[in-house]
């Protein structure tokens, strides 16, 4: 019996197929071999290059870092730059030495590690001290520079000190102010004293200084008796001005119509009370008793 076969390819092209088949099954093959070692290799290489590039910067900062240290180390510890000057400006009261005993170690201290601003807070701490500033000159000096407070009155406790004219305490008095005003406050010691009432009565001491009444004999002493009244006395004792320290200003007023109506009998004055709030008590000296005058209110 003979079969038709239907599409049957010859046995040369069957072949030829096989083979064309198995070449492209070989190439593609070579084709994913190739790829697959490329994409490998080109990771291996960018991590490589990141810890290269992460190696390099440690290394320049470690470079730094060594460098700041072996030059803060040169700076802090040669001796070519240990403090061997001090120099002052500004201060008149305060001697050199008594700035440096307060002050504390500075000669041969390193110039560099030398703290300014702790200086400057030490130095502000001074009672005479209203300002300070401290700064270093290349390359072994200090230079300090002040601005002291001005000695304004004295103010006597047990013991008579020097005050500025923020009411701060400076001293114990010395022999170059003894021509100030002086303030006596008894009972109050100097750590519990507060100068805003002394300052008050200072100021109605001078504005009282002006007038041509005081111009040869001027008030130079009050005394502070209790929290309200104060007395003033002249140079020579033979005056004396009782006040309200509440009433300053009123009784400054009080004190220039006094003055206008006595006229030439103000000689004979020996006290004027100005601590009523409206009237004058004027005390003469020859007659030895005393006056009340009325006196305007406002």
């Amino acid at each position: 019996m003979d079969f038709a076969i239907i599409g049957q390819k010859s046995p040369s092209i069957a072949w030829e197929d096989l083979r064309s088949e198995r070449k492209k099954k070989q190439r593609r093959g070579g084709d994913l071999s190739k790829k697959a070692p490329a994409k490998t290799s080109g990771r291996d290489f960018s991590w490589a290059r990141i810890l290269f590039e992460l190696g390099s910067k440690l290394f320049l900062a470690g470079v730094v870092i060594y460098l700041f240290y072996a030059s803060y180390n040169f700076l802090t510890s040669d001796p070519r730059f240990q403090v061997t000057d001090v120099t002052f400006s500004g201060n008149q009261a305060l001697q050199e030495n008594q700035i440096l005993e307060w002050l504390g170690q500075v000669h041969g201290e390193n110039l560099f590690a030398y703290d300014l601003s702790k200086a400057s807070e030490r130095l502000a701490e001074h009672p005479w001290v209203l300002s300070a500033s401290v700064q270093r000159k290349f390359p072994q000096e200090i230079q300090i520079e002040l601005i002291e407070r001005v000695p304004y009155a004295r103010i006597k406790f047990e013991k008579v000190f020097l005050m500025d004219n923020f009411g701060v305490v400076l001293s114990e008095e010395k022999p170059e102010y003894r021509n100030l005003p002086l303030i006596v406050q008894p009972g109050v010691k100097p750590e519990n004293f507060s100068g805003a009432s002394v300052i008050q009565s200072l100021k109605t001491m001078h504005y009282f200084n002006k007038l041509s009444f005081f111009e040869k004999n001027p008030l130079d002493t009050a005394e502070l008796k209790g929290h309200s009244r104060i007395v003033f006395f002249t140079r020579n004792r033979d005056l004396q001005i009782q006040m309200s320290m509440e009433t300053l200003t009123e009784g400054f007023k009080k004190l220039m119509i006094v003055l206008d109506t006595l006229e030439d009998d103000t000689a004979k004055i020996q006290m004027i009370d100005l601590s009523f709030r409206d009237q004058v008590v004027v005390r003469d000296r020859t007659l030895a008793h005393s006056t009340s005058m009325k006196t305007p209110t406002n």
